[in-house]
């Protein structure tokens, strides 16, 4: 029977390998000269990124660094900071043979406690949650259709979004920013950090084409011994190879932070008046091809008995694509007289959580927003604030059994002092999730028909009478007397396969 059924390929991505581990973050570092003394640690930053990540075997792995920026307050109230670059390398043995996968790797800070041993000397101890996820492309042949006038099989469209291809690519980012004419110049640089954000995708034969730009945020104290802010963006457009996507596919790409360097640079006069950016960007392809294949959900022979065996299997659809920026505003308190003046204001997302109602998807979380400030007294002071933030976004029509992990950034943060010891906190945010739909279908995997055993039919009429109800299915009365279903329908007239109405109809049975 094997050789009657026709089968048609179907991909789907499958998770292969999932695991964590913790980096450790042991340091201990003594100030270099040209940096003041310590009188107290204001906060300590990290920023974990992935370099570089390579699949051999049944390894993977990742190098990557933490970025420790220990902002601080000297003797004199001024603020000031100094960067410690800590590498690490972790590996993960998966048991298993990840040729081809496609690895994503997430970095988190479990925690981190800084401390001054000495004016000169500081003590950090922390813990980098490394999240690995391993995916490979699975091929699974399914039956569509039957070569044989004695089987009668049931056929359903079932829509679905089969992954292509996916590739990654490193992009390097070398620019400069430079300081506008009423700012003074670079004495040194405070912190800096960074986002990007894809803005265009298009796919071409084997190649997809990303755009969009890095965003830099930059706080560094002038000559004058003021804070000052500085923004700058860096766009790129960038090539990355698909094998085996054409222009009939579609694709997404995400793109992270995988390395980034500012420093302060001198012009020909030796003022200090631009940052040079040396970056690394990530940009991760995804290729995929949406179309409805035909399965079959049930057969049956008008002749020979016959063992039909089946499996469920979820068909995943692509509902959208969401790539999307939304604004955020909350008003934070503090104690009476402990913001004179504001700084500098950052916020990093934290954990988010999503939830389907009807066609719209809400993506709750919060994010951690850092506030670097001036008191009353005329200290530095550094507080942490949650921002709860909510995004609803209106799909084309309801759909049930989505799914969906969105990535969420923070773009721009503003703010306002908007009373005593107030702030109102102003987030641009982008979010970039693919929405998917599982249909989960039993589906025919196996006929096998014993010739030797025909099925036994009443020899007294060639045909039987049934009187069938409204809503009842062609399919199912053909099954109940083994019959043929175009039989039946040409017989009794029929277009279609669900009556609308009470009918009596006459039944092959021979």
């Amino acid at each position: 029977m094997e050789e009657k059924c026709v089968k048609s390929a179907v991909y789907n991505l499958e998770t292969v390998f999932k695991d964590s581990a913790e980096v450790p973050v042991d340091i201990d570092f003594t100030l270099p000269d040209y940096c003041p003394e310590i009188s107290r640690i204001l906060k300590c930053r990290t920023a974990a990124r992935i370099s570089s990540k390579s699949v051999e075997g049944q390894r993977i792995s990742l190098e990557g660094s933490v970025t420790l920026t220990v902002i601080y307050a000297d003797n004199e109230n001024t603020v000031n900071s100094y960067e410690y670059q800590y590498p690490f390398s972790k590996t993960f043995e998966a048991g298993t043979d990840l040729s081809g996968a496609y690895v994503r790797v997430r970095l988190k800070t479990e925690y981190i406690n800084c401390r001054p041993v000495t004016e000169r000397k500081i003590d950090i101890h922390g813990a980098i949650g490394v999240y690995v996820t391993a995916s490979s492309r699975k091929i699974r042949d399914i039956i569509c259709d039957v070569e044989d006038e004695n089987i009668e099989v049931l056929r359903v469209s079932a829509p679905a979004t089969m992954p292509v291809g996916n590739a990654d690519k490193y992009v390097l980012i070398e620019d400069e920013i430079e300081v506008g004419s009423s700012k003074p110049d670079i004495r040194c640089l405070i912190r800096y950090d960074s986002s990007v954000r894809i803005e265009e995708c298009k796919l071409l034969d084997k190649k997809a084409i990303a755009k969009g730009e890095m965003s830099v945020n930059i706080l560094y104290r002038g000559e004058g011994g003021e804070l000052e802010s500085l923004e700058g963006s860096i766009p790129f457009s960038q090539l990355v190879d698909i094998e085996g996507a054409g222009e009939d596919c579609e694709c997404r790409i995400s793109a992270d932070v995988a390395y980034l360097e500012v420093k302060p640079k001198a012009n020909s006069s030796s003022a200090a008046r631009a940052f040079s950016v040396d970056g690394k960007i990530l940009l991760t392809a995804e290729a995929y091809k949406s179309r409805d294949i035909d399965v079959v959900t049930d057969a049956y022979s008008t002749m020979y008995e016959a063992n039909v065996s089946g499996e469920e299997i979820c068909f995943n659809r692509l509902v959208c694509n969401i790539n999307d920026t939304f604004n955020c505003r909350k008003e934070l308190d503090f104690p009476s007289g402990s913001i004179e003046r504001v700084y500098d204001v950052w916020c990093i997302p934290g954990e988010s959580s999503t939830e389907f109602e009807g066609d719209c998807l809400t993506v709750s979380g919060n994010a951690v927003c850092g506030i670097l400030a001036l008191n009353e007294e005329g200290a530095p002071v550094y507080y942490e604030k949650p921002v709860e933030f909510d995004y609803r976004y209106k799909m084309s029509c309801p759909t049930d059994n989505l799914s969906v992990q969105p990535e969420i950034s923070v773009i721009s943060t503003g703010y306002t002092i908007s009373g005593d010891s107030r702030l109102e906190i102003r987030l641009e945010m982008a979010v970039n999730a693919a929405v998917y739909e599982c249909s989960e279908i039993n589906l025919v995997n196996n006929i096998s028909i014993d010739e030797n055993k025909p099925i036994s039919k009443s020899d007294s009429a060639a045909l039987t009478v049934y009187f069938a109800e409204s809503g009842e299915n062609v399919w199912e009365i053909a099954r109940r007397y083994l019959a043929n279903t175009d039989e039946i329908r040409r017989l009794n007239e029929l277009d279609g396969d669900q009556l609308t109405q009470t009918k009596m109809l006459l039944i092959p049975t021979k």
